[in-house]
C-alpha cells in the first residue's frame, strides 16, 4: 500500500501533472511534497481524514491556494507561476491566470449561485462575461449544460426555489458549460440533506462515463470504491497511496493510517 506512482492506468500523457508540491500556513505543513499526475479521463478521488490536505491540494491545482513549493502543470502549462527560474518565484498576471482557469472547472461545497438570477442566467453569466459570448448564445449552451445535469425543467427557477440538490446541479452545469479540460470537486455533496447526495453523484457518474477527468474531494466511500480509477489518500499532508480503489478498500489495507480511517468511517456509517 505505500506504492504512491505518479502514473495513473489510463494512457497517454498526464493532463495534471503535479511535482514535490508543498503547502504551508505560516508554520503548519499542509502539504509535504505530493506528487502525482491525472491522466484524460480519468476519475481521481481524494480521500483521507479532516485537515489531511485534501481541500487545499484542490485548490492549489487551479491556484486557489498558492503553494509554495514544487510544481503543478496542466497540459504541460505551470499553474500560476510564470515558467522559468526566477527567485523568488513570480506569480502570473490576473489576465494569464484567468486564461488559465478556463480550463479548469471548479465544484465548491456552497453552490456560490446569485440569488437574483434564473438557473439559466447563473449558467450564461460567465459564458458572457469570461468567454464573451452573445447572450443568446450563451443561453443556448446554458440550456444545453442545465439539460445534462437533468434540469431542462428548471431554466427559468430562481435559486430559492431549487432543492440544495438542484442547486449543486446548476452549479455542476456552469461549469461544464465552460468546456473546461479538467473538473475539480471539493466534497460536493457535503452541504446537502442526505436524501439529496445521489442525485448530484448520479449526475457526476454521468460525467465520469462520458469521460470527463475529474478530480474528487469526498467523503463517499462509495462513489470512490465504485467510480474512480485511482484513489489518493492523504494524511497530515502526505500523499499515502495513490492506487486502484479495490487496494484501498481492501477487507485489510496494508497501511495502518487506511485502516484506521476506514475502521472509523464505517463504524460512523454502519456500512
Amino acid at each position: 500500500m505505500s506504492d504512491t506512482s505518479a502514473m495513473s492506468p489510463k494512457t497517454g500523457e498526464p493532463i495534471i501533472s503535479v511535482r514535490g508540491m508543498s503547502k504551508y500556513f505560516g508554520d503548519f505543513v499542509a502539504l509535504n511534497d505530493v506528487t502525482l499526475d491525472v491522466n484524460r479521463s480519468e476519475v481521481l478521488c481524494l480521500i483521507g481524514p479532516s485537515g489531511s490536505g485534501k481541500s487545499t491540494l484542490l485548490r492549489c491545482l487551479n491556484f486557489l491556494e498558492a503553494y509554495d513549493g514544487g510544481e503543478v502543470r496542466l497540459n504541460g502549462d505551470l499553474i500560476g507561476w510564470q515558467d522559468g527560474d526566477s527567485t523568488p518565484r513570480k506569480a502570473l498576471s490576473t489576465n494569464a491566470l484567468r486564461q488559465q482557469r478556463q480550463h479548469i472547472g471548479m465544484v465548491f461545497q456552497q453552490f456560490n449561485l446569485w440569488p437574483h438570477l434564473t438557473a439559466l442566467e447563473n449558467v450564461a453569466e460567465a459564458l458572457i462575461q469570461v468567454k464573451g459570448l452573445p447572450k443568446s448564445k450563451a443561453h443556448e449552451k446554458a440550456r444545453e449544460a442545465l439539460g445534462k445535469v437533468n434540469l431542462s425543467d428548471k431554466t427559468e427557477n430562481y435559486p430559492a426555489n431549487l432543492s440544495g440538490g438542484q442547486q449543486q446541479r446548476v452549479a455542476i452545469a456552469r461549469a461544464i458549460a465552460m468546456e473546461p479540460t479538467v473538473m475539480l470537486f471539493d466534497e460536493p455533496t457535503s452541504a446537502l440533506d442526505p436524501e439529496l447526495v445521489g442525485e448530484v453523484l448520479t449526475v457526476m457518474k454521468e460525467m465520469a462515463a462520458e469521460g470527463m477527468t475529474m478530480v474528487v474531494v469526498t467523503h463517499e466511500m462509495g462513489f470512490a470504491a465504485h467510480v474512480a480509477d485511482r484513489v489518493a489518500f492523504l494524511d497530515a499532508g502526505r500523499l499515502v497511496a495513490c492506487v486502484p480503489p479495490a487496494e484501498i478498500f481492501s477487507q485489510d489495507p496494508e497501511d495502518e493510517r487506511i485502516r484506521t480511517f476506514l475502521q472509523t468511517y464505517r463504524e460512523r456509517n454502519v456500512v
